[in-house]
């Protein structure tokens, strides 16, 4: 039972009974509520579990503005003031109403600033006797519906010593973008360059922890949230930082520093970008979006919004594996009277004269094309029914574009500096050492400013007992590697004259039993889950950020003159000479111990091996594949071919490609991958592969299966280079006389299925 200032509202039969506590004074027959009802209810989230003394059970309203929650007494109840537990899934303009006849209504209280999560106490200007209290909601803080953990009504007396309510700092002027001798930044509301060096999900506690853990809190510090934040704030501008980064307390927006605020439109499929052609993307895009802008419309520090983060862009992940973005793919499974799926027979008709069945049909570089193609209309319509939304109720503030996961399909990344202010990635770096190839690429191809939204390090030196064994494998050693990996990172960043801004992810350690939802345990914050902070790192944050703008200012780097074009089948060192057919591996002679397994170890991403034989005897390899939701798993099977170079690599020249016999779950997507000798991480000093290979990846195009024996071909010239794992400054030619192994592997994000291998043959 949770126990109230004034009465404790308990659920007897089917109302809901005011009682008195065992301390109050006045020990009349306490007040009855005679019903509870609500404008609408969702998920089975019914009104009445907004008052039933149960802190874990909540009222939830449908994903619209304009709902509300009224209460009816059996009698009129003096009235003080109320409380106001919110769920993340707040209201920010919202009226408290107190009427007799529930016709007359007089407004005991407006708030025009509320905040997700917040547990708000209001004390009325006029405390009253009434039947009826009503809490009319206007608008939503964010894009689902409204929802009450549980509603508290103050009835022997005015709440005592309440915090004086602060509000976001209105402006006339905001941030926009600049060019200023060459180089662009943000112009701050005075007209003054600005650089963003922000620090993500700055919070009290960490919210995303399992039961039982350890963990991130320091809310019972501070006696009460606000306090909490000007204290915050007033710690980060210790370290010379400037703006509250994504996924941070609203609480920290009061106090004059830039701040940044993430939409998350919802999709109309389980795909995020599935189907942005139908009119209801469009309708849950304005809903989504008019909450947060009329909110922050007029708000002077508001950076600019960011529209979303790591969106699967290639159709599986956000990142790029290597295969052709498999959007299309996905439209193509829509039902044949979606928008979407009209849409893409719309774009094949009139750009290649093919059906949706007959391109399914195509593989290879047209393919590919056509592929990278459609991921780009995808995009353009996206981008543009969402600013579109974004301009039409805020058209002050910049759009900070969708936070890539480190890369982009071109035709996104276009579309995307089409319709945004700033193009927004999210960029990870273990070796210290930044590409200067990839971050061009963002500029010149999307023709906006770029700010990186996401860099950090970890070290496996630190007190909050993380193993840093999920997440972005960022590790290092030592703190002073951390403090390290911070300057050279940020030093390099700020060379570019396109760039405006940096953000570390993040404030706090998260906890060593890692985080609720993906695992993640690493040794990201700023400071520990104690709240000590790490001091070789924050001493380099407090000498570095106040240079970056004098670094920037100073650069001699160019502006690049060329996107580097990454797409395109690779060249193949081949001999002349064709070899005859023969066993990659031998199935029957494979030892399952042997297999080389690798996984994304931040996901439920799993594979277990079985040998045996299939109804007609011959023998097979079992697969189970769990793809989870990282970037997924692959492994490899021993090649038994006899031509093994001094390093175990193999020459494989006189082949013409690798074949294989299986079968794969229906709908289960999967690729070849082919690593050369010295092939490892991207951004290593050298590669150090033999007889001229030069440590190159390379993938197939992507497959999927039908449930049935196949026989899939994967041709050495059909491969291309992968972006994100080996030599990227290589000589993009797949040498095959150094052939260190040929991997199968499943993207993360595809569900469960299996597969079975009979035969791995080189052709």
């Amino acid at each position: 039972m949770k126990k109230f200032a004034g009465l404790v509202l308990s659920l007897v039969a089917a109302q809901l009974v005011l009682t008195a506590p065992s301390y109050c004074k006045d020990e009349a027959v306490a007040p009855v509520i005679r019903s509870i009802t609500a404008s609408s209810d969702y998920n089975n989230n019914r009104a009445e579990k907004a008052a039933d003394g149960k802190p874990l059970t909540r009222w939830e309203s449908e994903w619209k503005d304009k709902q509300w929650v009224q209460v009816e007494f059996e009698a009129p109840v003096m009235l003080y003031g109320i409380g106001i537990k919110w769920e993340t899934a707040a209201a920010f303009r919202y009226a408290v109403m107190g009427s007799n006849d529930g016709n007359l209504w007089a407004t005991l209280a407006m708030v025009e600033d509320g905040n997700e999560g917040e547990e708000m106490k209001i004390n009325f200007q006029k405390p009253a006797e009434y039947k009826f209290v009503k809490i009319d909601m206007f608008d939503r803080a964010t894009a689902w519906g409204f929802s009450i953990w549980e509603v508290e009504f103050k009835t022997d007396k005015p709440y005592k010593n309440l915090p004086k309510r602060a509000s976001i700092p209105k402006g006339k002027t905001f941030f926009s973008v600049m060019q200023k001798d060459g180089k662009y930044w943000l112009a701050d509301p005075s007209g003054k360059p600005f650089i963003s060096k922000a620090v993500n999900v700055v919070l009290s506690n960490d919210g995303a922890v399992l039961q039982n853990s350890e963990y991130y809190d320091v809310s019972k510090n501070y006696k009460d949230n606000q306090d909490w934040a000007k204290s915050t704030v007033k710690r980060l501008r210790k370290w010379k930082f400037n703006t509250i980064g994504c996924w941070s307390d609203p609480a920290t927006f009061y106090y004059d520093m830039p701040f940044t605020v993430i939409m998350g439109i919802p999709s109309t499929t389980d795909h995020r970008l599935v189907d942005v052609f139908d009119p209801m993307f469009g309708e849950n895009a304005d809903a989504a979006t008019a909450g947060k802008c009329k909110r922050f419309r007029d708000a002077k520090y508001l950076l600019g919004y960011f529209i979303d983060n790591e969106l699967p862009w290639y159709g599986d992940v956000g990142w790029s594996t290597g295969h052709a973005p498999l959007l299309l793919d996905e439209y193509s499974r829509l039902p044949d009277n979606a928008p979407g799926r009209l849409k893409l027979a719309e774009f094949l008709k009139e750009k290649y004269n093919l059906a949706i069945d007959e391109f399914m049909k195509i593989r290879g570089a047209q393919a590919k094309d056509v592929r990278e193609a459609f991921a780009g209309i995808v995009a353009d319509e996206y981008f543009s029914v969402i600013t579109s939304c974004i301009r039409k109720y805020d058209p002050n503030h910049l759009i900070l574009g969708v936070r890539f996961a480190g890369s982009a399909p071109e035709g996104v990344i276009a579309a995307c500096g089409k319709y945004c202010d700033v193009i927004s990635l999210n960029y990870y770096c273990k070796n210290m050492k930044v590409d200067r190839q990839h971050i061009d690429n963002f500029y010149f191809i999307g023709q906006k400013p770029v700010m990186i939204t996401e860099f950090s390090y970890r070290a496996m030196e630190n007190r909050s007992g993380d193993r840093n064994n999920k997440g972005a494998d960022v590790t290092v050693k030592t703190q002073a590697d951390r403090a390290e990996g911070f300057d050279k990172y940020v030093t390099q960043m700020m060379e570019f004259p396109y760039m405006v801004g940096y953000h570390w992810f993040q404030y706090f350690d998260q906890s060593p039993q890692g985080r609720s939802f993906d695992g993640e345990n690493s040794n990201y914050g700023i400071v520990d889950i104690k709240d000590k902070e790490y001091e070789l790192l924050t001493s380099a944050m407090k000498k570095l950020n106040p240079k970056a703008d004098t670094i920037h200012k100073k650069t001699a780097l160019g502006y690049p003159e060329a996107a580097v074009r990454t797409g395109g089948y690779a060249k193949v060192n081949n001999k002349d000479v064709k070899r005859e057919s023969s066993p990659f591996c031998v199935i029957s002679a494979v030892n399952t111990g042997r297999l080389g397994v690798w996984k994304d170890g931040s996901s439920s991403a799993k594979l277990v091996f079985v040998r045996d034989q299939a109804g007609d005897g011959a023998a097979r390899l079992k697969v189970a594949v769990e793809t989870g939701s990282g970037w997924g798993c692959g492994f490899g099977v021993p090649c038994d071919v006899k031509t093994k170079n001094d390093d175990g690599s193999f020459d494989l020249q006189g082949y013409k490609g690798i074949r294989i016999k299986m079968s794969a779950t229906e709908g289960l997507p999967f690729s070849v991958f082919l690593n050369e000798s010295g092939a490892d991480e991207m951004g290593k000093p050298e590669y150090k592969g033999i007889n001229g290979a030069d440590g190159e990846s390379f993938t197939s195009e992507p497959n999927s299966g039908s449930g049935n024996i196949e026989v899939f071909e994967y041709p050495f010239d059909q491969f291309t280079v992968r972006s994100v794992y080996g030599n990227q400054s290589g000589n993009r030619t797949l040498d095959l006389q150094s052939v260190r192994n040929i991997d199968l592997y499943f993207p993360g994000n595809s569900g469960d299925g299996a597969c079975d291998i009979y035969e791995v043959t080189l052709y």
